[in-house]
């Protein structure tokens, strides 16, 4: 059986939320599962499943997977992240089926500074969560696989982190601001980013490979913006700022560093496909994310 889409790290935050778009969009969809309940819950939405690390016949591959990170995020626990996820490329790309397009997904970090754009170069020395991006992207380059490069924003919306971690502590006043709050964030809700790569999905291949993909919301959004408006929401007391030393003592060098780093972003070419955005901005976005964290 062909599908139209293969999704690896289908149980994860954008993973099963492009399952749902590529449902909604009419498209075939197969998965692998973690466990029996996943496996029968997907099976009953129609998705194809397999058992790793087979991966049937597919037009397009969407690899998804992604290392457990620490809430305390260090140089030393980015290396072991980043070896993770070489070691399962190294074991997905054989296993590809004859003619698929792999969807190599990443962040935005992996591009050098400036605004990052479908023109931006690649980050000639990477730090930070490029030091994985680029490791898998050099795995990919080295198979010969035909692939897209796709980079999303920081994903938010109802699901694992913004859940169980951002949201109660930012209701508590224990999420500060990391410095003066003005970098600008790359932000995107997880249902517009499980939309695009769906979108992008039924693009031809020469326009896909012929440069990587931005997806973000395009705003201009700050940390301090995104941080206020969200504690505003929660009828939380308005977020405190810290130094990025003293953030680094809590949530590690990495993760401080990750939230106050500035990367404007422009995603034209994804727009200039005809993908449109749910939710263009955080005033729709956050609120959506709310309600439905309150409903669940």
């Amino acid at each position: 059986m062909l599908t139209d889409i293969f999704i690896l790290g289908a149980s994860g935050f954008v993973g099963s939320a492009t399952i749902g778009a590529a449902l909604e969009a009419g498209l075939s969809v197969g998965a692998w599962a973690r466990n029996e309940a996943q496996e029968q819950l997907l099976r009953r939405q129609g998705v194809e499943i397999m058992a790793p690390p087979q991966i049937p016949a597919a037009k397009v591959v969407i690899d998804l997977i992604q290392p457990k990170l620490p809430k305390r995020l260090t140089e030393g626990a980015l290396a072991r992240a980043a070896q993770y996820r070489v070691d399962v490329t190294r074991s997905v790309l054989p296993a590809l089926p004859r003619g698929a397009l792999l969807f190599s997904v990443s962040g935005t970090d992996d591009f050098e500074r400036g605004t990052v754009s479908h023109r931006s170069p690649f980050a000639a020395a990477p730090s930070g969560f490029a030091r994985i991006g680029l490791r898998v992207r050099g795995e990919v380059v080295a198979s010969g696989v035909p692939f897209a490069s796709l980079h999303l924003g920081t994903v938010y919306g109802p699901g694992k982190a913004f859940a169980s971690t951002l949201f109660p502590q930012l209701a508590k006043g224990r999420l500060p601001i990391v410095g003066n709050g003005a970098n600008r964030l790359p932000l995107i809700h997880v249902d517009d980013a499980a939309r695009a790569m769906v979108h992008l999905a039924t693009q031809g291949e020469s326009r896909l490979r012929a440069h990587p993909w931005i997806i973000t919301d395009g705003t201009v959004t700050t940390q301090r913006a995104l941080l206020e408006l969200g504690a505003q929401l929660l009828g939380a007391p308005a977020p405190r700022s810290v130094p990025r030393w003293l953030a680094s003592l809590i949530a590690g060098s990495v993760g401080a560093s990750s939230l106050a780093r500035d990367v404007p972003t422009d995603p034209s070419a994804l727009f200039s496909t005809g993908f449109t955005l749910r939710y263009p901005s955080i005033e729709t976005g956050l609120p959506a994310t709310l309600a439905r964290l309150e409903a669940a």
